[in-house]
């Protein structure tokens, strides 16, 4: 008797945790979907489209959008023609981001060691300090231009200096007096970064500074020892932060100056690209190749604080004793 054998696949089943997995990453693409659509629509697509507009000539006829293929002809132009702006634009941006990075760093780092003492007013003078940093950069540059501007303008400090008997200052014409301005608007907008300083602060570890102190070390050995190597990567993030927003500088040349004044000291690399693109007539290939130049140089800086981050990395084997070998 040879019975008939059937064969019946039985279903396998699905464990929870996988269904639970995917539906856990199916929503998170979800919740990642804006970001990521925002990624390539407005930072990655702009990206592709200005560096194939760097090696065309762009003209607009009949309200239409031209391309001449011209090779490398807009980066040779860059570095080669006597009319280029490009090198006095990028010398004034590199001198006022190293300068600024470098104010900006030494004050709020200041600011945040007195502010992370205990007195009375404390809460008060942190909000003092970050408040500008809340105000818009176009209503901040607005208010010090109403401030600063020349006596037949009306600008508040002039008349004080000159009910002083103080002569009259150009803080708005005079190139150094207008560098000036921009690195004390900054060092006012800076509170942000005076709050991050002060949050890191409160990881440094207590007992490692009363253990100084107990042996007769001052504030100096303090933040020499034990603040400065506890604090070293938030240094090094906020230094890269600010190194890209000032070399970014935009809204306070076009609100304190006209077309880079005085003596183009303030014709900034941001102000050039866009003088280009929007201003000028048949340029537009020309201002992405140059917005391709200084996304090359930004990217070189950031390279070699990466290499050099090793002064600022933190130090892991602070208060670890060596293993002695045997």
């Amino acid at each position: 008797m040879n019975p008939e054998s059937k064969t019946s696949a039985t279903p396998v089943p699905v464990p929870k945790q996988a269904k639970g997995a995917a539906k856990e990453a199916v929503a998170g693409y979800l919740f990642a979907a804006p970001a990521i659509i925002g990624f390539l629509v407005l930072t990655l697509y702009p990206m592709l489209a200005s560096f194939i507009y760097s090696f065309h000539k762009i003209t607009i006829m009949s309200g239409s959008q031209i391309m001449e293929w011209i090779g490398l002809d807009n980066y040779i132009y860059i570095f080669s023609n006597p009319s280029s702006e490009f090198k006095k634009s990028i010398t004034v941006t590199l001198v006022y981001a190293f300068v600024n990075v470098v104010l900006v760093i030494v004050f709020c780092l200041i600011v945040a060691l007195l502010l992370n003492r205990r007195f009375i007013g404390r809460n008060t003078l942190r909000a003092v300090f970050f408040l500008p940093s809340v105000v818009p950069m176009l209503a901040t540059t607005i208010v010090w231009q109403m401030l600063l501007q020349n006596q037949a303008k009306g600008g508040l400090v002039n008349w004080i200096l000159l009910q002083l008997g103080i002569a009259p200052i150009e803080f708005l014409t005079d190139p150094v007096q207008i560098f000036s301005t921009l690195f004390i608007m900054s060092l006012w907008t800076c509170g942000g970064t005076i709050v991050v300083f002060i949050a890191t602060l409160q990881d440094v570890p207590g007992e490692l500074l009363e253990a100084i102190e107990m042996d007769g070390g001052n504030a100096w050995h303090k933040f020499l020892k034990v603040t400065y190597p506890t604090i070293k990567p938030v240094l090094f993030f906020q230094l890269i932060m600010c190194m890209m927003t000032s070399i970014q500088i935009y809204t306070q040349s076009v609100v304190l100056s006209r077309n880079g004044a005085p003596d183009r000291m303030t014709y900034f690399i941001n102000v050039m690209i866009y003088d280009h693109s929007f201003v000028q007539v048949g340029m537009r290939g020309l201002a992405s190749a140059e917005a391709w130049i200084v996304f090359l140089i930004t990217l070189v800086i950031t390279i070699v604080l990466f290499y050099f981050q090793g002064a600022l990395k933190r130090d892991d084997s602070m208060g670890k004793r060596r293993k002695v070998r045997p």
